[in-house]
């Protein structure tokens, strides 16, 4: 398929969406009929792996289109349609300046709060699961917030980025010591109790720590540093003798999944969240950035350390830290709750590439490249979009790294048939098989990896679409 094909596809689905967008400030709605771009009169069905806990029916959500906004930002370059930046910019304004004034500074984002556009307020995703669940919204940041889009709430309202800094807080929780969660209210200044389980997935820890870095680098508020040198060094004294970090600190014996449990991808995120953070405080705190970079590096040797067969397709998610075994396997398709796409991975590890040269990285990347290369879409799976937009993100990217064209054939022709399974629509479908767009699925993903794709394929080195590693 040629690029300007798959340009006028993605083009297309922005075109509906930002017509959409209208009625709502600027705000892509989340669930829509592919057909009559209007949200269905009922939330459609979960499909197997999604959770209606997580979802936005009715509702925007910052965090699920930011792959597409960063694509309309190349694309009104790309494609002389300067309206495309018109209507990103417009959107992440309406957010800055209306969706962020929260009790907590928090913003309704990420994997169980959204915006409500019926109600023109904080949208709380767990009521689609439970209508009577009482309890408030609740921030999970779901993915890492990048730095263009940082810039982007700065340029907009610069005082929602500090709230945001000072909502971080209450993600620590109450109790002896420093502890913290995923999880923080929304809706109130307060910090949550201790449960059986810590739920400080490592990850997250990166993701609070380029937030802070950020609000830092904009502010000088030395608060920020003190937050992040609690959480740089929160997991250090942690990690295994394999540097190897745990999916979260503290969990229950009986809890068979999560204790003793190692989480290699968690683990490389951190590392990735501390070597992009790292640049934000060299001018003022260039001993604390140099912590993060040494740590970081001893967090790539414990990825590294986890039993992963490459050479045999077996790209770990969670291992078990006595013994170092597999305790569970990333699948190239179909994806669910808990259980990435090993794409997902692989693009932190270039990312980790572009900063450190370090080869290892990219081979690690470049084998689960040839899994996508090899492995054809199932047809009887509902492989969410994002698995697929991941897909083509990651051989757009090792093309982009390499300039072997290997890469390149590979992505267009895995472009060709993402186009026969999900854009049999101007909108594409949210998952393989289903007949409605939903943003929780991450077609932003599949837009921008087609974009990428067929932008390098047109343009090659003067591409001015770039990577996407929020997915960490």
């Amino acid at each position: 398929m040629r690029a300007e094909d798959l340009l006028g596809k993605v083009s297309a689905s922005f075109d509906t969406l930002i017509e959409c967008a209208d009625e709502h400030g600027g705000l892509f709605p989340s669930v829509l009929d592919r057909f009559s771009a209007r949200a269905p009169d009922a939330m459609p069905p979960a499909i197997a792996g999604q959770r209606d806990g997580d979802r936005a029916y009715r509702g925007s959500n910052l965090i699920h289109d930011e792959a597409a906004l960063k694509t309309l930002y190349a694309l009104a370059d790309a494609l002389d349609r300067p309206h495309y930046a018109a209507a990103a910019d417009r959107y992440i304004e309406r957010f800055a300046t209306h969706c962020t004034d929260t009790p907590s500074g928090l913003f309704p984002w990420g994997e169980h709060a959204f915006w409500d556009l019926e109600r023109d307020r904080i949208g709380n995703s767990r009521h689609l699961r439970n209508p009577d669940d009482a309890s408030g919204a609740i921030h999970d940041h779901l993915r890492q917030a990048p730095l263009w889009l940082w810039e982007k709430l700065q340029h907009f309202n610069p005082r929602c980025v500090q709230g945001f800094a000072r909502g971080l807080d209450g993600h620590w929780t109450e109790g002896e010591g420093w502890e913290y969660i995923r999880h923080a209210h929304i809706e109130e200044e307060r910090r949550h109790g201790r449960g059986a389980r810590s739920c400080d997935f490592p990850r997250h820890g990166g993701f609070y720590i380029f937030d802070w870095a950020f609000a830092h680098a904009h502010s000088g508020d030395n608060r920020w540093i003190e937050q992040i040198e609690r959480m740089v060094d929160y997991w250090w004294p942690r990690r295994d003798e394999r540097n190897l970090l745990l999916i979260e600190s503290r969990s229950p014996i009986e809890d068979t999944h999560f204790y003793d449990t190692n989480a290699p991808g968690q683990t490389l995120s951190l590392a990735i969240s501390l070597l992009e953070s790292a640049p934000l405080l060299d001018a003022t705190h260039p001993q604390l950035a140099g912590t993060m970079r040494r740590r970081a590096s001893a967090y790539i040797d414990g990825f590294f350390n986890a039993p992963h067969d490459p050479d045999a397709g077996v790209f770990v998610i969670l291992s078990k830290r006595a013994g170092n075994v597999v305790a569970q396997a990333m699948p190239v398709w179909g994806s669910v709750y808990g259980v990435w796409p090993s794409s997902y991975v692989a693009l932190s590890c270039l990312c980790g590439y572009r900063i450190t040269g370090d080869r290892r990285l990219f081979d690690w990347a470049a084998a689960v490249g040839h899994a996508y290369a090899r492995e054809a879409l199932p047809d009887d799976v509902a492989v969410p979009a994002m698995d697929a937009g991941l897909g083509l993100g990651l051989l757009a990217d090792l093309y982009s790294v390499s300039g072997d064209k290997n890469w390149l054939d590979s992505g267009l022709a895995l472009a060709e048939s993402a186009i026969a399974c999900y854009f049999d629509a101007v909108l594409p479908r949210g998952a393989a098989g289903i007949d409605w767009y939903e943003s929780q699925m991450g077609p932003s993903f599949l837009q921008h990896g087609l974009a990428h794709i067929a932008l390098l394929a047109r343009d090659g080195a003067e591409c001015p679409l770039q990577a996407d590693y929020t997915a960490r």
